[in-house]
């Protein structure tokens, strides 16, 4: 009878105990993502030799990803993106950019989730990027810094700001060699979780 009590008891006592860490759990939900977004894109200041240095216009990005959301805090994602930019003082024809640059990147990132709606996160990357200006291209490897945050709009879709410092490998378009080259980016756009 004395086994039987103490049996009862720690049934009874591990489900007070484990009730909150299930909740806990139920909190965060594991699975696969998508987002897109979009946003502006500044080229950092770039020595073209012959032709001197040469600035950029803040241009566009656009970009998407698919990934998967380990629960709790981290995300891993295949990232693809696209943005163009302008020299400065320059213009071009209707549908061109003097520099195009698109990337695939794989990234991690860990989430901060909290009591409110705002879950702020931070990220790195690497990945390769073909850098393309007129009668010229080069693939590189490319490092990225991640840090934003998404707001709930639903148990599924989130509005996401972010920001993407993206640093390139040494770069050669025709017999330019171009080093420490990089850029800012900031974006805003959807995801939503299967």
């Amino acid at each position: 009878m004395k086994n039987l009590k103490f049996i009862s008891l720690a049934i009874v006592g591990s489900t007070i105990i484990s009730s909150p860490l299930l909740k806990a759990e139920e909190d965060y939900t594991k699975g696969f993502y998508n987002s897109l977004s979009v946003g502006a894109t500044k080229v950092s200041d770039i020595d073209f030799g012959r032709l001197g240095i040469l600035q950029f216009k803040t241009g566009i990005d656009f970009d998407g990803s698919f990934g998967y959301d380990f629960g709790k805090r981290f995300r891993s994602e295949i990232n693809y993106a696209v943005n163009g930019s302008d020299f400065q003082n320059t213009t071009t024809s209707a549908g061109y950019v003097d520099l195009k640059t698109t990337t695939f990147s794989l990234n991690g990132l860990v989430d901060f989730p909290n009591t409110s709606k705002l879950t702020p996160f931070i990220g790195v990357g690497i990945g390769s990027s073909k850098v393309e200006v007129t009668g010229a291209n080069d693939t590189v490897t490319i490092y990225n810094v991640i840090a934003g945050g998404g707001y709930s709009l639903t148990d599924n879709v989130d509005l996401v700001g972010k920001y993407t410092y993206r640093s390139f490998s040494d770069l050669t378009l025709g017999s330019v060699k171009i080093t420490d080259s990089f850029t800012n980016t900031f974006s805003a756009g959807i995801t939503w979780r299967y």
